[in-house]
Formats: C-alpha cells, sequence, structure tokens
C-alpha cells in the first residue's frame, strides 16, 4: 500500500512540474535574445542578429506604428578627459507621431523579428487560412533589415492552448508561436510609450515645491554653501522655506521614504494628446502642483480632476493630458511636522558666546570665553581653548554642553497659526559672535495648560505650540550644572 502512494505522489509531482514549466514557456520571454520553446528539434521562423534592425513597422487593430532606428549624440560631444563620446542609437516614432518610447518594449517587437521559433508546426500547405484566423490576419509586422531585406510576420486568431497562429510572409506553413510573442504583435501605441514621468534622484534632490488648493505652498531648497560669517543653524543640507516664516530644516531621511514614488511616477493611462479643451480634465485651472529636482532631471506636473480612482494630470511644459493613480500620489497629503527638524531653535554652540535663560523666578547666564594657543610649528593648528561658566563660576566642560544641549534639544509639538497674548513665561536669549543678527531671543508665551506659543524675535503671530513639560529638562540641567563643581 505504502509502494503503491509513492508512485501516486511522485505521478502528482510530475504533473505539476511539467505544467509549472508549460506556463513558464508561454507567459515569460528570454532575456538573452533565445526562444524558450526551442529545442534541436524545433523550428526556427525567423532568427538573426537583432542589431541588423533598422526599421519596423506593426498594423494591427489599434493602428499602424512605425519605429526607425536613430544614431543619438549627446549635445556635448567630449567626455571628462576630452575624448570623442561614442554615438548611441535609439528608436524614435515616426508614425503616428513622435514621442517618448520606451525603449525595452520597442526592443522586445525586435526579438520577435529575430528569435522566432515555432512552438508546433501546424499544417505545411494550408488551404484555407481563414481556420486560422490569417485570412484576413489580425496584425502584419515588418521589420527592415541593413542590407535591404524585409521580414513580414503574420498573425492569426489565439488558440485554445494559450499561443497563436503565425506566418511568415513568403513561407507557406502555418505555425503557433509563444503568446507573448503574439501579444507583442498586438500591442497598442501606449504599450510602447515610455510611461515614467520623470526619474529623480532623491540622493540628489534640488528643490521640491508643492502647491494645494486650500493650503500653504510649500517649498523646500538645499542651504546655500554656508557663509564663514553666517552662524551654523540647523543640521542638514535642506531649508524648508515655505510655509513658515523662518526656514527650518527637513530630515530627509524620513522624507525619502514618503516621497519615494514621487521619484517614479508612472502613467497609467495616455489620455489626449492633443486636447483642445483642457477644463474638460480640470487642467485648466489645476488644483495642485508638484515640482521635483535633481541635478539633471527636474518633474513639473499639475493636477486636474479625479475620476474613479485616478486623476488627470499634465506636465507643466506640455497640453498632454495622462492619468495617474490616486494612491501613488499620497504624497501630496504629507505632515510637514514629521519630518521638519522639531527644534524651537538650534545653533551651533562654537558660534555662541552666552545665552540668558529666563523663567520660573529665576535667570541664568551661561557664557564660554574662548582664548587661542598659537601653534609651535608651521604644520600645526592653532588651539583654541574654551572655558565655561554659569553666573560667573567657572563650570565642568561636560556638564556646561548638557545644559546647552537641553536648550537647543527643546522640540516643537504642534503647527498652529495663533497670536501670541499677555508676557512670556520663558525666555531664552542668545548672544552670536557671527551674522548680521547676533541676538537671537526665543520665548514660550502661555497657550492653554499644556502648551506654550512659540514666538522668534518678538514676531507675536506664532506658527508652533511647544509642550510645557519640555521646558522642565532645560531647568533639570541648569540645576545640575548649579551645584556642579570643577575638580581639584
Amino acid at each position: 500500500m505504502r509502494k503503491k502512494r509513492s508512485v501516486i505522489a511522485l505521478a502528482v509531482c510530475l504533473v505539476l512540474l511539467v505544467g509549472a514549466y508549460a506556463v513558464l514557456r508561454l507567459t515569460n520571454p528570454p532575456d538573452d535574445g533565445t526562444d524558450p520553446g526551442k529545442t534541436n528539434e524545433s523550428i526556427d521562423i525567423s532568427r538573426f542578429d537583432r542589431a541588423n534592425i533598422i526599421r519596423m513597422t506593426l498594423v494591427n487593430e489599434n493602428g499602424e506604428f512605425v519605429f526607425e532606428k536613430k544614431e543619438i549624440k549627446d549635445d556635448e560631444d567630449k567626455d571628462e578627459e576630452g575624448k570623442d563620446k561614442e554615438t548611441r542609437t535609439e528608436w524614435v516614432c515616426i508614425k503616428p507621431y513622435d514621442t517618448d518610447l520606451s525603449q525595452s518594449s520597442v526592443e522586445d517587437l525586435a526579438r520577435t523579428f529575430s528569435a522566432l521559433a515555432a512552438d508546433v508546426l501546424v499544417e505545411e500547405e494550408p488551404e484555407d487560412l481563414s481556420i486560422y484566423g490569417l485570412a484576413d490576419p489580425a496584425a502584419r509586422a515588418e521589420a527592415l533589415l541593413k542590407d535591404g531585406k524585409k521580414v513580414v510576420l503574420l498573425l492569426g486568431n489565439y488558440t485554445a492552448s494559450g499561443t497563436y497562429y503565425l506566418m511568415k510572409e513568403g513561407d507557406s506553413r502555418v505555425f503557433t508561436v509563444l503568446k507573448y510573442h503574439g501579444d507583442r504583435l498586438k500591442y497598442a501605441f501606449s504599450d510602447f510609450r515610455n510611461k515614467t514621468l520623470a526619474s529623480i534622484e532623491l540622493s540628489d534632490l534640488q528643490y521640491m515645491y508643492i502647491s494645494k488648493e486650500g493650503q500653504k505652498d510649500i517649498e523646500i531648497i538645499t542651504k546655500d554653501e554656508q557663509e564663514e560669517d553666517e552662524p551654523a543653524y540647523g543640521l542638514g543640507i535642506y531649508s524648508l522655506v515655505k510655509p513658515f516664516k523662518i526656514p527650518r530644516g527637513i530630515d530627509m531621511s524620513k522624507l525619502s521614504n514618503e516621497f519615494a514614488k514621487a521619484a517614479s511616477l508612472r502613467i497609467q493611462e495616455f489620455v489626449d494628446d492633443d486636447p483642445d479643451d483642457l477644463s474638460k480634465y480640470g487642467l485648466d485651472k489645476p488644483k495642485m502642483r508638484f515640482i521635483l529636482k535633481d541635478s539633471a532631471n527636474t518633474l513639473d506636473i499639475y493636477f486636474g480632476d479625479t475620476v474613479d480612482d485616478s486623476i488627470y494630470v499634465k506636465k507643466a511644459d506640455s497640453d498632454s493630458v495622462y492619468k495617474l493613480a490616486l494612491s501613488d500620489i499620497s504624497f501630496m497629503d504629507a505632515k510637514l511636522i514629521d519630518y521638519m527638524e522639531r527644534f524651537a531653535f538650534i545653533v551651533n554652540i562654537d558660534n555662541v558666546d552666552k545665552v540668558v535663560v529666563e523663567g520660573r523666578g529665576k535667570t541664568y547666564t551661561l557664557s564660554m570665553k574662548r582664548e587661542t594657543k598659537k601653534a609651535n610649528d608651521e604644520d600645526e593648528k592653532d588651539e583654541v581653548v574654551t572655558t565655561y561658566f554659569l553666573d560667573g563660576v567657572e563650570k565642568p566642560e561636560e556638564m556646561f554642553k548638557d545644559a546647552y544641549q537641553a536648550l537647543i534639544a527643546v522640540l516643537v509639538d504642534a503647527t498652529r497659526e495663533s497670536r501670541a497674548e499677555g508676557e512670556p513665561e520663558i525666555r531664552f536669549t542668545y548672544y552670536l559672535n557671527k551674522g548680521a543678527e547676533r541676538v537671537q531671543v526665543v520665548e514660550f508665551y502661555p497657550y492653554d495648560k499644556d502648551f506654550y506659543a512659540l514666538v522668534r524675535n518678538g514676531d507675536l503671530d506664532s506658527e508652533f505650540l511647544v509642550g510645557r513639560n519640555r521646558l522642565d529638562s532645560v531647568y533639570t540641567h541648569i540645576e545640575n550644572l548649579e551645584k556642579s563643581k570643577l575638580e581639584d
């Protein structure tokens, strides 16, 4: 009984493996230009070097498409070493009109011409081509080669076994070919078009802009090279210059995850390449705009009306209308509080001479005295020696820096536009040693029982709220600093 069950189990496994292989043959095109169905006994319908194709014409129910191979040379014909750049070849669309092509899709069509093997030889001298759908073919494809020869393929019906009937012009035989060959010959124009709106390298981000109906614009830029006489604010290389009055840093490690889709948006559907009325798509008065730039490419698109799970869009430099999936533009709803540097105020300690902390019935002055010791040797750098004080009393460096770190580590908890009223409960005044504005004042006005309204340099129109308990750490560290003593 056990032997019988083992034989049955082996037979079932064999059937499954054969079935899986058959599915792979029908659905997966080869990467090396060879036909997966070809064996020593298979019949080549068409086989030659794909590089010899210079022109392809495809006619099917979707229209007539003509592609030509062109030599392309970059605008700058010299590389970094001054040598001539190699000329590259690229497929261009001659008919129905020039457009940005998916080079890989056009190359797939070329592969069908250059590496086409029969799955089955059906009939050598057919008397009635209509039974195969070849009396009036579903598609006619022609490849023109460098030597002037032409290869013409005629596509028939789809078969019950998941293949297509096909003939080559000049050959009386009828074959079946694997599904992906027939699918290529039935492509619509959109199947050959490049569906990538733009490819932006987020690690090389230079600029981002979001405009959305009903909200303030968002704009992110790279910080200009730090001027030597300006203090160092923030931690990163990007500044959020809108919507807030004072630029804030951005945590790009988090933002890049949110905007990954934006960097490689793909067109869901080509709607209209020559619209006579953009208002049909809500693009005469766009509701949103999005710009993303790296050092080489720019994505600049407008958004119109939504339809089902899609939205109409157009590029800023073109009237062609496309659809994008709504799920792909979730980045337009990004909440800035999750990505911006949330420090109430942060400045490098080397750019500060002293900080005065007022509030809770006390006033503290944290100050630093710096002296430069000249280097003994020419190849050595001068040494800056800093002494740290609290209210004029010298304190240990480590505990002083802990207290300063607590000052600049106060975070905002929410964006909220409000008018600060009354008197500030706590004030930090920073005295800087460089920059045009040497005094920076950070104040915390009462907002409610849980929050302060953050005010910078006396501007009572506050944009942020800070939790009251966030200031506890500042006072704890200063009190510890006050108790500390220098080691003997």
